[in-house]
């Protein structure tokens, strides 16, 4: 089985005065088997309710990993079918209670997900927003997730270009999130592990102040840890350009036991 090591940043940013932001990092055996789950959200909403979002989020899928999941290997639900049938019914529960609060709460709260499940030699990702999982493999960095955002959307239907995007405004627009939309419609990637391969999990304010050639280069350095790499990214970023709140995630595969 491949063991897994990860490093994480979470901070405000250079302007906001609030972190909205919430990451989880769990890993370890359930029945026997390594595994673990990495989670980035990025909340949004007044009065403080996109951080309590957020933290919902993961606490919610802090409870699944730990209770819910060991069940489900008990019971011999772990193909990949029942893996991505089983994260995709806790993704609708958890937007079904976030729509409860915002009609109590009469606002409109919400939240970007990215997900990475890690079990034995497999990968699952799941993904909500403009948040990204990142896949560094054979020393080169692709993006694996899409964004949900309407940038994005037209950059896909090739109305604009990826540096247009970069700079328009309809890049912070996004056409799906948790706790806005009745039906949390995800997008669901999977497949094999290698030893060598390394994730990065980030929010938006991560990513974009970012070169992806600066994320590769760091990512790809032998000489650093999971944590190291997460914190040089951040010390990367140049004063006052992290705008929005900084979150990331840098997961690392090491052999088999």
């Amino acid at each position: 089985m491949y063991t897994y090591t990860c490093g994480m940043v979470s901070d405000k940013g250079d302007v906001r005065t609030e972190n909205q932001d919430s990451i989880l990092a769990l890993w370890g055996k359930a029945e026997g088997r390594n595994t673990a789950l990495f989670v980035v959200a990025d909340g949004m909403g007044g009065l403080s309710y996109g951080a309590k979002i957020s933290r919902y989020i993961t606490e919610q899928f802090q409870y699944w990993w730990r209770e819910e999941f060991p069940a489900i290997i008990r019971e011999n639900m772990d193909r990949e079918e029942d893996i991505r049938e089983l994260l995709e019914q806790e993704i609708w529960d958890i937007n079904q209670s976030i729509l409860a609060f915002n009609n109590r709460m009469s606002c409109r709260s919400g939240s970007t997900l990215s997900l990475l499940l890690l079990y034995e030699d497999r990968y699952y990702i799941e993904n909500i927003g403009d948040s990204r999982v990142y896949l560094m493999r054979d020393q080169s960095l692709y993006q694996v997730t899409q964004d949900q955002s309407v940038a994005a959307q037209l950059v896909r239907q090739h109305r604009m270009t990826e540096e247009e995007a970069q700079h328009s405004t309809m890049k912070n627009k996004l056409t799906m999130c948790m706790g806005m939309f009745a039906v949390p419609k995800s997008n669901y990637y999977a497949g094999k592990l290698f030893a060598g391969d390394c994730f990065l999990i980030c929010s938006d304010g991560f990513y974009h102040p970012l070169k992806k050639e600066q994320m590769e280069k760091v990512l790809r350095e032998p000489e650093l840890n999971a944590r190291e790499k997460a914190e040089y990214l951040r010390h990367l970023m140049e004063p006052g350009a992290a705008r929005d709140n900084v979150s990331a995630i840098v997961a690392e595969i090491a052999g088999k036991e």
